[in-house]
């Protein structure tokens, strides 16, 4: 018999899940019609304001867990790697052996992170349920990993190295970070550049890596496990690696002479330019005007002046075709991010493990807020063969 073909555009058929609401959250609200977005009953605009470490513990609100600890100090205590923790990341750098990418690793590790401390620590303060220890351990997994993206980070630099990053004595979360990438004295811009970016990349309610996350965790599959798969998801360029691809194609345009007849190309031919658009935001995403400002800060004077000034270009050739088509699609958070990343210092490769850095908040307050109410996600699928 001969095969036929599957037929998967079939109206009952929603390949993309949109409009399906599989599960309800008070972690994060995105108003994708007006272009808002609110952590905790709270805008964007007053979280990039905070502390980082401020807005993290808004997203995990573990005072509701029964846990009342100062999240900045236990991410300090307990964010170094252990001996072997350094051995395994070591490992994936090393100078004789393939550089892995920097989200292959992150994959890896977390479920091999030594979570110990976790229990010490709830032992020591008498947060003994299984939901209380599981929060805990999802702290130590945020914690620990800025040590292991600095150290990719350093690995995939021009003048890479081979070693572990070294801790420093630093209580302050951003400033620590900078300082393991060999930043020593960061200045104000510099803080405040990777501080809103992250602060900004906490959480975005059921995206694919959280949506991951969650579908892992219903089966009653350990955090740890749970987070891999999320970072899995967020490898893939439609999801975290937006920000590589976007200045990659500024690169690949070469400056802002070049933007309009490129972005005709790229219509003309089918191809999708990188970091427009966004599949919530019918406006303007109210993270890229935050990141646009910063890319416009951090760049000037810079040699990614004609990067942000390229990108600047590409959006507005972009804005002006849609306006043609009586359609409307902006910037997103992921267009001008990896400008802000590049003036830190961090090399293309590893730009969606600094995402991660921040993401990983929001995914451990989702696996725990999904305990709730858990029940195993099994969608079905409509059987077309023969």
């Amino acid at each position: 018999m001969t095969s036929q073909p599957l037929h998967t555009a079939q109206p009952s058929i929603n390949t993309g899940l949109d409009g399906v609401t599989v599960a309800a959250t008070a972690i994060c609200d995105v108003r994708g019609q007006v272009g808002d977005l609110r952590y905790r009953g709270r805008s964007i605009d007053y979280w990039v304001e905070q502390e980082f470490s401020v807005a993290a513990a808004a997203i995990l609100d573990l005072p509701a867990l029964g846990i009342d600890l100062d999240l900045a100090q236990v991410l300090f205590e307990t964010g170094e790697l252990s001996p072997s923790e350094e051995a395994f990341v070591r490992a994936q750098v090393r100078g004789d052996s393939p550089r892995r990418h920097p989200m292959i690793v992150l994959q890896s590790l977390v479920p091999l992170l030594e979570l110990d401390k976790a229990d010490e620590l709830a032992a020591r303060n008498g947060w003994t349920s299984a939901r209380q220890r599981e929060a805990l351990a999802g702290v130590l997994i945020a914690a620990k990993l800025p040590q292991v993206v600095a150290t990719l980070i350093n690995a995939c630099a021009e003048s890479g190295t081979t070693s572990v990053a070294r801790y420093p004595n630093q209580p302050d979360y951003i400033k620590r970070f900078l300082q393991m990438l060999g930043v020593t004295d960061p200045s104000p811009v510099q803080l405040r550049a990777l501080r809103v970016t992250q602060i900004l990349q906490l959480e975005h309610s059921l995206n694919a890596g959280t949506f991951a996350a969650r579908v892992v965790a219903s089966t009653q599959a350990s955090l740890p496990a749970a987070v891999s798969g999320a970072f899995g998801a967020l490898s893939g360029v439609l999801h975290g690696g937006a920000d590589q691809a976007a200045i990659e194609m500024a690169d690949e345009v070469g400056n802002p002479a070049g933007a309009k007849d490129f972005v005709a190309q790229a219509l003309a031919s089918g191809l999708k330019v990188m970091g427009m658009g966004h599949r919530e935001y019918k406006v303007v995403d109210p993270r890229a005007v935050h990141v646009k400002a910063l890319a416009r800060e951090v760049s000037q004077g810079t040699q990614h002046e004609v990067t942000y000034a390229t990108l600047e270009a590409v959006e507005a050739a972009f804005s002006e075709e849609m306006r043609l088509k009586n359609k409307a699609l902006h910037a997103n958070l992921e267009f001008y991010k990896g400008v802000v990343y590049r003036a830190l210092g961090a090399p293309d490769r590893a730009f969606t493990a600094l995402f991660a850095m921040a993401r990983v908040f929001g995914y451990v307050a989702h696996v725990l807020e999904s305990r709730d109410n858990s029940r195993i996600i099994r969608p079905a699928a409509q059987y077309v063969g023969n």
